[in-house]
Formats: structure tokens, C-alpha cells, sequence
């Protein structure tokens, strides 16, 4: 492992290197850092999880959902305002998923972040992705 990758490892707020921990390799790659920007990306599979972890730690603003067509895939990132590391400052942590262009299905996060709602629904209708309960 690089030194390079060490140090931004290192200088993770404690929440994002739990949710490295605790998602081990369902995290794809490292988390992505910069200033006060962290973006980290996973399967579909386990978006709900993820969700759920953030949430059951104190994120409590869903700040918009945002799709776009890469290649032969689709490409949904989740992003998130929270208040963490030692000066508790407002930090974005956006969370990315892939997925096929075609017959797209989801599971939705509207139980958890009720603002999910308007995001999902304009997704659906500009990409027809199903977003399961």
C-alpha cells in the first residue's frame, strides 16, 4: 500500500473509517478526499447500508441524489452534509453507485431520508429506474 493512500487513510474522520471498517471491501477503492469533501463507492447491494450506518451515526441531511449515463452504466450519487471531525464543520460525503442503463432497480432510501423522495422520483422519470421499498 502507498504511502500517498496511508496518509489519506490516516486523515479520515472517525466516521468514515468506520464505515471503511465496518464495509470492508464493499467500499470500492479508498475514500477520496478533498477539502472537506469525501466520496466513497460501492455496489448497489449495499447502498442501504451504507445509508442506514451514516445515519445511525449522526448524518442527518440527505442534500440531493444526482444520476448520470456513463458508458454502458449509470451512475447515482448519494450526497450527504455532516457535521464530523474535531471542529464538527459541515463536511460533504458522497456516496456513488452503479448500475445498468437498462431495467435499473434500486432500493430506496426514503425510509431513512424522507428529502429522498423528490430526488428518486425525478430520477425514475429521467432514467426509469425502480427504486424498491
Amino acid at each position: 500500500m502507498s504511502t500517498k493512500h496511508n496518509s489519506v487513510e490516516n486523515s479520515l474522520p472517525l466516521l468514515l473509517k468506520n464505515l471503511k471498517k465496518a464495509f470492508k471491501n464493499n467500499i470500492q477503492g479508498p475514500i477520496k478526499h478533498f477539502e472537506r469533501e469525501y466520496q466513497a463507492t460501492t455496489k448497489k447491494e449495499f447502498l442501504k447500508d451504507i445509508v442506514k450506518f451514516l445515519s445511525n451515526r449522526g448524518v442527518k441531511k440527505l442534500a440531493g441524489i444526482t444520476a448520470w449515463k456513463s458508458n454502458n452504466e449509470l451512475r447515482i450519487a448519494y450526497h450527504f452534509v455532516a457535521k464530523i471531525g474535531s471542529d464538527f464543520l459541515d463536511t460533504k460525503i458522497s456516496i456513488i453507485i452503479f448500475t445498468q442503463l437498462e431495467n435499473a432497480e434500486i432500493d430506496s432510501i426514503i425510509d431513512i431520508f424522507q428529502t429522498a423522495r423528490i430526488f428518486e422520483e425525478e430520477i425514475k422519470q429521467d432514467f426509469q429506474v425502480e427504486f424498491s421499498d
